[in-house]
């Protein structure tokens, strides 16, 4: 039944059918880190893009040939730079770049550079190797189920992140790369079940700390070194902690789910 549609009827429906995999895979595994770090399921991924959008690292632009929305890695690009696809508009590009200069039009270095001008395109979109189920992203190599992010690698299931590298569940986060199961991470490395985390590296189940090497079970804990039921710095029994964990825990859940964000980051202590 398929093969008798229309091509452009069969193109939307493709398209149709990928963003309703892609947005229940994506909140499916928010929901999944959610249980994991609080113990409980905050609601639905849309409700939290904005507060997770904050760890983007890019911006939106245009194609110049379709004016479809892009994603590109950088915020750095000159005003007035032009676009394109990097996965459907190829063959645009070569035809641009094809076309030889008006050699009557070259009088002088200036209006060479103008003329060369015409043809500075920038990609976005970049999907490279064995990758599905990317949106919204760029610079994406051999990663899965991506949205909204950049410079990815081996990753999979991630949205609103930046430089990650074989990681999963993932969600904005940025520079945290060998992590699993992270919320809100930054410059951070082989983290496991974190959540507002800012330097912390080989660490799991931290919550709002900074500067932490091999510790596990942390909460608002700074600059420590293999520890583990740490509390404000305050070194806790395991009884105590677990106690204490689930009140703190289950306090950051609670405001989580009435506000879909918090008012303060780990990140802050750096300003």
């Amino acid at each position: 039944m398929i093969k008798n549609l229309d091509e452009s009827f069969k193109y939307k429906l493709r398209e149709l059918v990928y963003a309703l995999v892609k947005d229940m895979d994506i909140n499916n595994a928010f929901k999944t880190t959610s249980r994991l770090l609080f113990n409980q399921e905050l609601g639905e991924f849309v409700s939290f893009e904005p507060y997770l959008s904050e760890a983007a690292v890019g911006k939106q632009v245009l194609s110049c040939f379709s004016g479809k929305k892009l994603w590109v890695a950088s915020e750095q690009y000159a005003e007035g730079s032009k676009f394109f696809d990097y996965g459907i508009e190829h063959e645009k590009i070569k035809e641009i770049q094809s076309k030889p200069l008006n050699v009557d039009e070259i009088k002088d270095v200036d209006s060479l550079l103008h003329a060369v001008q015409e043809k500075f395109i920038y990609s976005g979109n970049k999907t490279l190797g064995n990758s599905n189920f990317v949106e919204n992203s760029d610079s994406i190599v051999d990663s899965n189920n991506i949205l909204n992010s950049s410079i990815m690698t081996k990753s999979n299931h991630c949205a609103y992140s930046y430089l990650m590298q074989k990681s999963e569940y993932v969600f904005g986060s940025t520079s945290s790369g060998d992590s699993s199961y992270i919320m809100r991470c930054f410059y951070n490395n082989s983290l496991k079940r974190c959540f507002e985390c800012c330097t912390v590296v080989k660490s799991s189940d931290c919550y709002f700390s900074y500067n932490l090497m091999g510790c596990g079970d942390c909460l608002f804990s700074f600059n420590l070194r293999n520890k583990r039921n740490m509390v404000g710095n305050i070194q806790l029994t395991n009884e105590h902690y677990a106690g204490l964990k689930t009140k703190l825990v289950g306090e950051l859940a609670e405001e989580l789910k009435r506000k879909k964000r918090l008012d303060f980051s780990v990140v802050d202590i750096l300003q």
